[in-house]
């Protein structure tokens, strides 16, 4: 019976590396912060399913079914034995990686790095939709006197350069692993990091969200419709400007009207 059970436990965890191995570019591909923590396991069930079958080796010598020398059974145990516990660590090694992925939070500090120009009406806070031609410019005159955060689906490097910014915090929007990457995948994450900020300090900021149409892809509309009404929400709470560039062409007209309906549109003053 034991030797019956050691043989099936052999079995399950080469169909669950098969599995693992098969899923991996599908799992990856939808969640790219986890990718690690992924191969981590599969390299943790490789290690125990050799360690496993070095066991069932010396099972198999209990049962009569192999002969091993002392020597060779020694051998294998301590072999048997390291692999196990270095199959373990990969598990931990795995965890810890796992929970550093789920809890970290980007320190996107509030910094006012242009003076203010009066120039007109402050913008009240809110969300606003931005269709116009040049949105960086606008953005440009919004970051005068308001501590800004910028979302975008282009490297950090081209924005500054683009904005001329030095200090403004940058995530970029991709699944590419990067040191300001938020993969779209995780909104949830992103909500809470957008509101973080906008918690740190009760002076204007400015929230600079590019790259919705993007998250609708990924998330579908309902998702990011409902995350942008939460954003809404806590910009009018927390003294916070936050400008949406959308492309209408292509848009479900459904989904266009719910969008224009919920939140106003920029004009050309800011």
């Amino acid at each position: 019976m034991t030797l019956a059970i050691a043989l099936a436990v052999e079995v399950l965890l080469i169909a669950m590396l098969a599995v693992s191995l098969r899923r991996r570019g599908r799992f990856v591909s939808r969640y790219p912060e986890f990718r690690r923590f992924y191969d981590y396991g599969l390299i943790a069930f490789a290690i125990l399913t050799a360690s496993k079958a070095l066991f069932l080796l010396l099972d198999l010598r209990d049962y009569g079914s192999l002969e091993l020398s002392p020597k060779q059974s020694s051998l294998l145990n301590s072999v048997g034995n390291s692999l196990l516990l270095l199959g373990l660590l990969m598990i931990l090694v795995g965890w810890f990686r796992l929970l550093n992925v789920i809890t970290e939070r980007y320190e996107v500090v509030p910094v006012v790095e242009f003076e203010r120009e009066e120039n007109g009406e402050p913008l009240k806070p809110g969300l606003y939709l931005c269709n116009l031609s040049n949105c960086c410019t606008v953005l440009a005159r919004l970051l005068r006197g308001r501590a800004g955060l910028i979302v975008s689906r282009n490297p950090p490097d081209v924005v500054r350069e683009r904005l001329g910014i030095e200090k403004t915090p940058i995530l970029w929007l991709t699944t590419i692993e990067d040191k300001n990457a938020v993969s779209p995948t995780r909104l949830e994450f992103l909500l809470q990091t957008l509101v973080n900020f906008m918690r740190k300090t009760e002076d204007p900021k400015v929230i600079f969200l590019d790259g919705v149409e993007y998250l609708m892809l990924e998330n579908g509309f309902a998702s990011v419709f409902k995350f942008l009404t939460t954003l809404k929400d806590y910009a009018s709470l927390h003294n916070t400007v936050i400008v949406v560039p959308l492309t209408e062409e292509g848009m479900d007209e459904r989904n266009l009207k719910l969008l224009q309906r919920e939140f106003e549109r920029l004009k050309g003053q800011a």
